[in-house]
C-alpha cells in the first residue's frame, strides 16, 4: 500500500480523536452574527480554554462572540462547569432583551444542577416581574432553600405558609441570595403580610448593609403599615445609599404627604423633575389621600408654570374640584 495513504489515514484518525471530546456547535442558544465572521484561534482544547475565551470578549463587550466561545465550552463531555455557565448565557440573552433564551438557559442549567442559587433567584426575580408571583415565589424560595442547604442547615421555608420565626431561624451569610429575600419580601407586601414581609428585608439587610432596594422596600412596607417616622428612616437610608434612587425619593415625598408636609413633598419632587410636574404630583397625591381642597392650589400652580404643557394637570383639577363639590354636598346634606 502507498506510505502516502497509508499516513493521511493515520492523521485523519488522530485528527478524529484530538476532537472526540468535542461535539459539534450548538446553535440553540445563540442568536448573534454568522459564527463564520469570527477571526478565532484554533478550537479550544478545554471547556476552562473556552470559557476563558468567553469571559475575555465578555470584558471587550463583545457579546456575539462570548456568546459563541461560552456555547462551545458546554460541547465537552467533562464539562465541569455548564450550569455556570448557561447562567452567564442567560444573563447576556437577559441584557439583549432576549427573554426567550435567557429563560431557556437558566432552565437548562438548573437540569445540571438544581440548587443552582443564581438561577434560581434571577428566575424568581424575572417571574416575579412579568406578573407570575406564584412562580416568582417558588423560585425565590427555592434560592433560599438551597442556600441553606449549601450552609449545612437543617432549616427551609415552604411556599405560602411563612413565619417571622421561620425567617428568623434562616442562615446565612455575605454570598447568601439577598435578592431571594427582597423579592420575597415585595411578595408579601402584596399579599398584605407586612411582618413577614418586613422580615425578608431585614434579613437582605443583615446579608448586604448597604442594599437601597431592601431599605426603600422597607421603608414603603412601614409607609403601606402607617409607620410614617419608620418609613421615613429607612427611606433616607436608601437614599443616602444611591442619591440617584427616584423611586425612593418619590416615596420620601410620599412620606411627607402623609404627615402632612406639603412643602417639604414638593421639595422632594423638584430634585428630580421639573415645576410644573412637582407641582401636578403633590396636587395629584393629597387627591390619592383625600384632600381635594389642599390639592387644588398645587394643580392651580402647575397650570399656571406652564399651561399650554400640562393637560394632565388640568385633568386632575377637574377631579379635585369634582370631590371638593361633592364633599361640600355631603357636608351640607348632613347638617340639613
Amino acid at each position: 500500500m502507498n506510505k502516502n495513504i497509508i499516513l493521511c489515514a493515520v492523521l485523519f484518525l488522530g485528527a478524529c480523536s484530538s476532537n472526540s471530546e468535542q461535539h459539534a456547535f450548538e446553535s440553540d442558544l445563540y442568536d448573534g452574527r454568522p459564527i463564520e465572521t469570527f477571526k478565532t484561534d484554533t478550537a479550544p482544547t478545554t471547556e476552562l480554554e473556552a470559557i476563558k475565551r468567553g469571559d475575555s470578549a465578555l470584558k471587550s463587550n463583545n457579546t456575539d462572540l462570548a456568546l459563541y466561545e461560552y456555547i462551545r465550552s458546554l460541547e465537552f463531555k467533562s464539562a465541569e462547569y455548564r450550569d455556570k455557565t448557561l447562567f452567564t448565557i442567560g444573563r447576556i440573552h437577559q441584557s439583549r432583551g432576549n427573554l426567550e433564551l435567557s429563560e431557556r438557559a437558566y432552565l437548562l442549567a438548573l437540569e445540571e444542577n438544581p440548587n443552582n442559587i443564581q438561577v434560581l433567584q434571577q428566575l424568581g426575580s424575572n417571574y416575579s416581574k412579568q406578573g407570575d408571583v406564584e412562580q416568582g415565589e417558588s423560585y425565590f424560595i427555592r434560592a433560599i432553600n438551597a442556600d441553606q442547604l449549601r450552609l449545612v442547615s437543617r432549616e427551609k421555608i415552604e411556599q405560602g405558609n411563612v413565619t417571622v420565626k421561620e425567617i428568623q431561624e434562616l442562615s446565612s451569610d455575605k454570598q447568601s441570595p439577598a435578592l431571594a429575600y427582597t423579592g420575597l419580601g415585595v411578595l408579601y407586601d402584596v399579599k398584605t403580610q407586612p411582618k413577614v414581609a418586613q422580615a425578608f428585608y431585614e434579613y437582605a439587610l443583615n446579608i448586604n448593609p448597604k442594599s437601597s432596594k431592601a431599605l426603600m422596600n422597607l421603608g414603603y412596607s412601614h409607609y403601606m403599615s402607617g409607620e410614617y417616622e419608620e418609613a421615613k428612616r429607612y427611606t433616607l437610608d436608601a437614599i443616602e445609599k444611591d442619591g440617584n434612587n427616584e423611586k425612593a425619593q418619590n416615596n420620601l415625598a410620599l412620606i411627607y404627604l402623609a404627615q402632612d408636609d406639603s412643602q417639604r413633598a414638593l421639595n422632594v419632587f423638584m430634585r428630580f423633575m421639573e415645576a410644573p410636574e412637582a407641582l401636578n404630583n403633590v396636587g395629584y397625591f393629597l387627591m390619592l389621600q383625600g384632600k381635594p381642597e389642599k390639592a387644588v392650589t398645587y394643580l392651580q400652580q402647575a397650570i399656571d408654570k406652564k399651561p399650554s404643557y400640562y393637560k394632565v394637570a388640568n385633568e386632575n383639577l377637574e377631579r379635585a374640584l369634582l370631590e371638593v363639590r361633592a364633599n361640600s354636598a355631603d357636608v351640607a346634606t348632613r347638617v340639613q
